[in-house]
Formats: structure tokens, sequence, C-alpha cells
């Protein structure tokens, strides 16, 4: 499939002007909570079990941005950035011989199994708020962007591109708009949807859906090269350079 230049945009009529630091609290509980759960959305278990057909589309278009990610070079030092349970960690862990882990949820990473490998390090920190000095050769972030304000998302490219070498790699995958229709999702508004956990309670989180113009601009005022494509229904995914 050809990378995109420009696709719908998304219906801005109530988006707010800011994400305030409570709200994406917030949305960081909310990831403590549904740690025992996450996997079940990812491989399509119990609530989220739409029938064969839904479920064959969604396991496929999944393999299609796979193929992406196996398709670029990670070189030695890999950042993946939430990396929660580990279900794109485990694609990167055997490619990268120095892979570091920052989430800021210990009860999501307890569910990843390669946080123990040898080359594997962890922190445990706010992604909005978390540096280093150190530089990698690649960035990974898998169902991330779209928890990003939209206020912060310029910053955010800024931060990727300074943890990357000159040339080094960046990728991530996130959802289309369909993923408003998922089980859990209650309604949503502006930045925001609101979510059920298994326990009935609810929760407000982040999320946007940027057109691929949005983040092929942002990316390129941080020195970034990006290519997003998209599958036919469920997936955004992206892969880029950073500039010499």
């Amino acid at each position: 499939m050809p990378p995109l230049s420009q696709s719908d945009a998304p219906d801005t009529q109530d988006i707010p002007q800011i994400i305030t630091d409570q709200q994406l609290a917030e949305q960081q509980e909310y990831y403590v909570r549904r740690a025992d759960e996450y996997d079940d959305w990812w491989h399509c278990r119990g609530v989220f079990d739409r029938g064969e057909k839904f479920n064959t589309v969604w396991f496929t278009e999944a393999s299609e941005a796979l193929e992406a990610l196996n398709g670029i070079d990670l070189g030695t030092d890999v950042l993946e950035l939430a990396p929660g349970t580990g279900t794109w960690t485990i694609h990167l862990a055997p490619r990268a011989p120095r892979l570091t882990l920052v989430d800021g949820s210990t009860e999501m990473l307890a569910h990843n199994p390669v946080t123990s490998r040898d080359g594997v390090s962890v922190e445990i920190a706010d992604i909005f708020t978390w540096d280093t000095d150190k530089r990698f050769d690649s960035v990974i972030f898998t169902f991330w962007i779209s928890h990003v304000p939209r206020e912060r998302l310029t910053t955010f490219f800024a931060s990727v591109a300074r943890w990357l070498r000159p040339g080094g790699r960046i990728f991530f995958v996130d959802d289309r708009m369909i993923s408003k229709e998922e089980p859990h999702t209650v309604s949503s508004s502006g930045q925001t949807i609101v979510r059920r956990l298994y326990d009935g309670t609810s929760a407000t989180i982040v999320k946007n859906f940027f057109t691929p113009s949005e983040l092929i601009d942002a990316a390129k005022v941080a020195g970034i090269d990006l290519e997003v494509r998209e599958t036919p229904t469920f997936f955004q995914y992206a892969t880029g350079t950073r500039q010499a």
C-alpha cells in the first residue's frame, strides 16, 4: 500500500485547547487498572471477540503493520515507549541486542514477558516528563501516539528526535477512528473518550486520531522524515528516519 499524504480530517468541533495534567494522571491510572484486561483486547478474547470474520480482518491488518516493523533496521540500541504487556515487545527483543523499555505502569509491565531478558533495561516513568542523554538507533511506540494531546504532538516528536542518533529509525502503530466503536468505549468528545473496565468503572483518557498529514508535518518540524500508512479498517502505522 503506498504512503498516504492526507486523510479525512477528524471532527475538531469540540476539541479542548489543553489536556490537563489531571487528565493525563487519570489516563495513567486507567492503564494501571486495565493491566489484567489489556491482552483480551489485542487477542480478541471475551467481549472483544466479535466473530471469526472480524477477528480475521483484525489479525490480517495487524500483520501488515508488523511486516513494516520487521522491514526496518532497528540497529543495536532500541527504545520502546509504552511497551505495556509486550504485544509488540516480543517482536523487538529477538532483534535488539540492547532494548530499553519505558512505561508508567508497573502493573502493565508485569505481564510483559521480555522485561527479565538479558540486554533489556526497564524504566518506570511518565513518558511526558521522562528524558535521557542516551541516544538510540531506533525508537518504537505502539498504541501510544493517540494518547498524546494535540498541543503536545510537536514537542513529543522533538523528544523522539533528540533520543535518536542521526539516521535513526522510528516506527509506530495505532488505532484508526473505528476504535470509537469498541465494546469498552462509552462515549467520546474532543480529545477524549470514556472507557469502561471489566469491574464496571469508567475512566476518561486522551484519544486522538491524527491524520497522516498532521503526523508528517509534526515529525518534519522535529527533523524526522515520516511515511504514514493505513490498513483498510483498523490501523495506522508509520516508519521514519531522523535527518542527519
